[in-house]
């Protein structure tokens, strides 16, 4: 798992970085040279809905999505647990349902192609959706089994962040 999030981190480092040369690319061109490229702006948007996605499921590894924990904290551990397998659950059917809409629109937009880049396929930017989404259910089946752990760590950051301040 820790592979897979390394590999992840890295491809999205990268594409953060190919997207700040195509931004950069588009500035030069369109006010030094005068010159319209609208290639740089379909690969950034690209590169963004890339980067997006392939980051879900970095952050279900580490657990650092953006929450509300107030309630839940102030309930038991059998509550939470419950509570917890039960969101995990709804996550995953919604995960699973953007899925499918995803290799939906794959297949739908298979033959059409960017107005600039003629020979890059609209339907490329569903890839990253399927593989984000697929690696975030599997992140969150895994944090879910071990959920015990999870509250453990998130206990002590609390812990440790309430004494540092």
């Amino acid at each position: 798992m820790k592979k897979i999030e390394t590999c992840l981190e890295n491809v999205t480092a990268l594409i953060l970085l190919f997207m700040l040369i195509c931004c950069l690319l588009q500035v030069l061109f369109r006010f030094v040279l005068h010159i319209s490229a609208p290639f740089t702006e379909e690969f950034a948007r690209m590169g963004y809905i890339w980067m997006v996605f392939l980051s879900l499921p970095i952050l279900e590894a580490r657990n650092e999505q953006l929450k509300v924990t107030f309630f839940f904290d102030k309930l038991p551990l059998k509550a939470k647990a419950v509570l917890y397998w039960l969101m995990s659950a709804v996550y995953v059917v919604l995960l699973a349902c953007t899925t499918c809409g995803a290799v939906r629109y794959f297949q739908s937009s298979n033959t059409l192609t960017f107005s600039s880049v003629s020979w890059l396929r609209m339907s490329y930017q569903y890839i990253p959706i399927v593989m984000g989404c697929l690696l975030g259910i599997l992140f969150i089946v895994h944090r879910a089994i071990h959920f015990r752990e999870a509250f453990a760590q998130e206990e002590a950051e609390y812990k440790t962040g309430g004494d540092a301040s």
